[in-house]
């Protein structure tokens, strides 16, 4: 869980380079009434002994994946008792000075109504500053659009360090996770009193569904390296599983 500065997608590329992965291949359903599972996907149907979930519970909130028959209720109502919470990041270019920040320093602008934004200030001595907008203030960003996100970030460090910052100002960019339609937000955070969903999810049905993801990684939930770990614990249980029988 340690900054790239080559940014984590590519870690994330270069770890699983020698994974043979299909891209453009969304499960639309998974039949579990039959011999195994089988898992219906835009480019045909995959029959397997048992199936590993890492879908989003937004994902499967919102029924992107059918399940025939339907799960049990508790995994269902597990689903939306996970809502994803929303983290943006507005990285912006900036050339030409440093303006008295060093590598790495931390910048907190607090604004009303939880409109705040934190900066990770020119990561690896790189030209770039690096906002974080979380909560529902990153859900309006998301739907005003990434010019106008950018717009803020901008408007926010010309309001600390004077208007010739827009001088120095280069690329810029939004991530948009909200508007990803198979991701649906950027972590999962448990209603109140309702994290016993993560328990519920851990807990596999007929012996044929796992669900594993950075919702359901104990102490590294909402992490990127928890996501892994998870998958590869729940696939640990399921080879031994299927090696016993």
């Amino acid at each position: 869980n340690y900054f790239t500065k080559e940014g984590f997608g590519a870690l994330v590329a270069r770890f699983g380079a020698d994974v043979p992965v299909e891209l453009s291949t969304p499960v639309r359903k998974i039949l579990w009434d039959v011999p195994g599972v089988a898992c219906v996907t835009d480019r045909g149907t995959i029959r397997a002994k048992a199936v590993i979930v890492t879908a989003s519970p937004a994902v499967l909130a919102f029924e992107e994946i059918e399940f025939a028959p339907a799960l049990p209720d508790g995994h269902f109502a597990a689903f939306f008792d996970l809502p994803m919470g929303m983290l943006t990041k507005l990285p912006v270019e900036i050339t030409g000075t440093r303006l008295g920040l060093a590598p790495f320093d931390d910048l907190l602008i607090e604004r009303l109504a939880r409109h705040d934004i934190y900066f990770l200030c020119f990561p690896f001595d790189l030209d770039l500053m690096v906002g974080f907008v979380g909560g529902d203030f990153a859900w309006e960003m998301s739907a005003a659009g990434e010019a106008a996100g950018v717009d803020f970030v901008v408007d926010r460090l010309c309001a600390i360090f004077g208007g010739d910052v827009r001088k120095h100002v280069g690329r810029a960019m939004m991530t948009n996770w909200g508007g990803e339609r198979f991701v649906r937000g950027a972590y999962a955070a448990a209603r109140p009193g309702r994290s016993q969903a993560r328990a519920t999810l851990m807990q596999p049905v007929a012996e044929k569904i796992f669900f594993a993801g950075e919702h359901l990684a104990g102490p590294l939930m909402q992490t990127c390296g928890g996501a892994r770990l998870s998958g590869e614990a729940v696939a640990r249980t399921v080879a031994a599983q299927l090696a016993a029988k």
